[in-house]
């Protein structure tokens, strides 16, 4: 497989940072432009990252992540179905040296949930699966036992979710925006507010 293109870490100790990206099918690493905005979010929601945990559902490029560690999170798991994919994110933690917590898991996202159990709760939860598979809704309503009371998910989408359908996942929108063709939106538990 080729790299179609990197990412640059824009914040943090690894700002700057260009990181190879695989050109696979799907695969849409999350632009700069977003995580620009996501990342001046959580930095107001939680102040300092130090102390959080993330868990990467749908890691893809492993950009949320990096961007993450880069700016002081305390660990990051990642999960990214294809092998060839995942391999390439464990290059680049090895380029900027995070091997001791930044980790990544080959295999699909739902099968790995029952093994997150030693590694939750999770403080911060980025959902960003490629958007034709559609499973936003199906990942976050199923992600609620791993997350911290205070835990926040990141959910990223071609279209507006709906709060009545993101509710029944137990979940409710706290913060929305879109960039370019890309909704986001910050969410907790309902029983948080």
């Amino acid at each position: 497989m080729t790299t179609k293109g990197k990412i640059r870490v824009i914040g943090g100790k690894w700002k700057r940072s260009l990181l190879d990206v695989l050109d696979v099918e799907g695969l849409r690493p999350t632009g700069s432009r977003q995580r620009e905005t996501l990342f001046a979010w959580l930095t107001n929601y939680f102040g300092t990252f130090e102390d959080k945990k993330a868990l990467d559902l749908f890691s893809g490029s492993g950009a949320l992540s990096f961007e993450w560690m880069s700016r002081g999170g305390a660990s990051a798991l990642l999960i990214e179905k294809n092998p060839a994919v995942a391999r390439h994110i464990q290059k680049n933690i090895q380029k900027v040296h995070a091997e001791d917590d930044t980790h990544v898991v080959i295999g699909d996202a739902f099968a790995q949930l029952g093994a997150l159990k030693e590694n939750s709760p999770f403080d911060m939860v980025f959902i960003d699966p490629p958007f034709k598979l559609d499973l936003q809704l199906k990942a976050a309503r199923l992600i609620r036992p791993y997350l911290a009371t205070d835990g926040i998910v990141y959910i990223e989408s071609p279209t507006e979710i709906e709060e009545s359908k993101l509710i029944r996942t137990g979940l409710t929108a706290f913060k929305r925006g879109k960039a370019g063709f890309s909704h986001m939106l910050l969410a907790k538990p309902i029983e948080s507010i």
